[in-house]
């Protein structure tokens, strides 16, 4: 019996490194929401990728409408910390709503002490991906309150 407890507890060691290590840098480098109607999950996925992890400026700019133009709004967040453990969280949900080449969904963030921060964000398909639409990054500037111009036309 000792040794299946062993044998348990590290699987369950095994499971939560691998939680905790951050997707690599290829992982990231090739992630790109290409379905005709994007999930949740992957919209989740991605805003995790740009807010969530010091993946390298072409890595989030590819995921933006407003692509190197607009690398700075993620970097900035990522860099404060407000949504990424352990200090904050963030979740994209519904309620949706899709046409064509445009998606919305809503972002739920969250940081240790403040209210939940709700925006409805959209997502625009460009190149057969979906990219974070500009407008959408400009609500969380304007929310967060951050010194950032929204000039990423």
């Amino acid at each position: 019996m000792p040794n299946r407890l062993r044998v348990l507890a590290a699987g369950s060691v095994v499971a939560l490194i691998a939680v905790l290590i951050p997707p690599t840098a290829q992982a990231q480098q090739d992630f790109a929401i290409t379905a005709d109607v994007p999930t949740l999950e992957e919209l989740d996925s991605q805003i995790r990728l740009l807010v969530g992890t010091p993946a390298p400026d072409h890595v989030k700019a590819a995921q933006l409408e407003g692509g190197d133009r607009a690398v700075v709004v993620p970097k900035m967040v990522y860099r404060i910390g407000f949504f990424r453990p352990p200090r904050g969280n963030s979740q994209v949900t519904g309620p949706e709503t899709h046409d064509g080449d445009r998606h919305t969904a809503v972002i739920n963030a969250s940081r240790q002490g403040s209210p939940t921060i709700q925006v409805v964000a959209e997502w625009r398909r460009i190149d057969g991906r979906w990219k974070l639409a500009n407008k959408s990054l400009c609500n969380g500037i304007s929310t967060l309150g951050l010194p950032i111009p929204c000039n990423f036309q």
